[in-house]
């Protein structure tokens, strides 16, 4: 697996778990649920930022995408920005 693909992986899960995170909250739901869910996004947003900082470090993303993982959107933010460069790629012939 690539690392473009097991950042974009990893980027999905996390926003999976900042969405489930705020269902927890808005639907004022298990107070567990809410503190387990907001520790595992709160190290895994600070973690997702770290490995695509790497990858635009190493021009395997650009930089915009590193813009689009620290905004307010979060992760939600960096899924989105993966699936705008996914089909912006050029395809491949043959």
């Amino acid at each position: 697996m690539s690392y473009f693909s097991a950042v974009r992986l990893y980027s999905a899960i996390e926003a999976t778990v900042f969405s489930t995170l705020l269902v927890v909250w808005i639907g004022g739901l298990s107070e567990s649920a809410k503190q387990t869910l907001g520790w595992v996004h709160g190290f895994g947003w600070i973690i997702l930022c770290l490995v695509v900082y790497r990858g635009a470090v190493k021009r395997i993303f650009p930089w915009p995408l590193l813009a689009a993982t620290v905004s307010p959107l979060g992760p939600l933010g960096c899924t989105l920005g993966f699936e705008v460069l996914v089909r912006r790629r050029p395809t491949r012939v043959g």
